[in-house]
């Protein structure tokens, strides 16, 4: 009896610590996010993660660094680039890019250069253009960086 006795009360002390954790945890998502803080529900800084997101993946050159400016409150660089080739989405001719990271700085971009840009459009095109969704080290394209694009837009599409 004295085991059964034991037993049971394990058992309750194990339960009630699955739900304190359970109740500290739902208590933590449910706080607003504090200034700087970001909810993605991928891991911006994988390809594979990034490309389901995106509208638009493509290899562009970049014309020019066009200015750097706050837009729906997020510090943004802009610049002018011209696609190359497109992996996914309808991008064509002369676009214009917003890339900034979530946290810290990011390096600019060099003109001339051709990078990967993953996408998604912010709601006024014509004066926001396009924002970078891929959080990772953004260099040069090369043929191991397109390699590894193509294998993440062939993934499906996350849901809208």
């Amino acid at each position: 009896m004295n085991r059964k006795r034991t037993a049971l009360l394990a058992g309750a002390v194990a339960a009630g610590v699955l739900v304190a954790g359970g109740w500290f945890g739902y208590r933590y998502l449910e706080e607003p996010l504090g200034s700087g803080e970001v909810l993605r529900g991928y891991d911006a800084t994988s390809p594979a993660a990034t490309a389901p997101h995106t509208e638009n993946v493509f290899a562009g050159r970049v014309a020019a660094f066009e200015e750097q400016r706050e837009i729906e409150g997020w510090t943004q660089d802009v610049y002018r680039v011209e696609v190359a080739s497109v992996l996914r989405g309808t991008v064509r001719g002369t676009v214009r890019v917003t890339y900034g990271l979530d946290e810290g700085t990011a390096a600019r971009l060099e003109e001339g250069s051709t990078y990967l840009f993953a996408t998604h459009a912010w709601a006024d095109t014509v004066k926001d253009g396009h924002a970078q969704l891929y959080q990772g080290e953004m260099k040069p394209l090369d043929e191991r960086q397109l390699a590894v694009w193509k294998e993440a837009v062939a993934l499906p599409m996350a849901p809208r």
